[in-house]
């Protein structure tokens, strides 16, 4: 599996200090368990993240800190691919996720809690592009575009999984 370019802390800082941030929360009638176990299967990100158009170099199955993938992405106009490195994991409470690509960086955290008869799913994506030109969009059109697609994603998931759980309820 390929690995991510480590970063340098002045690197972290920098990308801390001028990363764009979209937060996107939904609340899916299947248990902490059921949606962490989906979510950090990258294999099936397809079948509900709008950006994925495939994910490769990787095992059907929940991921595990240290562990990659490689993802080809589409967001508007933009196509790219980037290798993922997962972080961190706590199960079924959070997953976290970075990459840094030739095009941009981004860090994902995924936050689950019990909700009631569900669960809350908290996603939260920071990103900044390379490039003058794709950086200067970051704060407006890229927002922009990325929140709706993430809103978009978390509809999409709590759709995927409530309807698994009519399909195959919980024993």
């Amino acid at each position: 599996m390929m690995r991510l370019k480590t970063m340098t802390l002045a690197e972290v800082h920098e990308f801390q200090r001028e990363a764009v941030r979209i937060e996107t929360e939904i609340t899916i009638t299947r248990s902490p368990e059921d949606v962490f176990d989906y979510v950090t299967t990258a294999a099936l990100w397809h079948t509900w993240h709008p950006a994925t158009l495939g994910v490769y170099d990787v095992e059907p199955r929940p991921l595990t800190t240290g562990e990659t993938m490689r993802e080809k992405i589409a967001v508007a106009w933009r196509r790219s691919e980037a290798v993922w490195t997962v972080l961190g994991r706590d199960r079924p409470g959070i997953w976290e996720i970075g990459t840094d690509t030739a095009t941009g960086s981004a860090h994902i955290v995924y936050h689950l809690t019990a909700d009631g008869a569900g669960c809350r799913f908290h996603r939260t994506l920071d990103f900044r592009s390379k490039g003058w030109l794709w950086r200067a969009l970051d704060a407006s059109v890229t927002r922009w575009i990325l929140e709706r697609q993430s809103a978009r994603a978390l509809r999409n998931l709590k759709a995927v999984m409530e309807q698994m759980a009519v399909i195959c309820p919980a024993p």
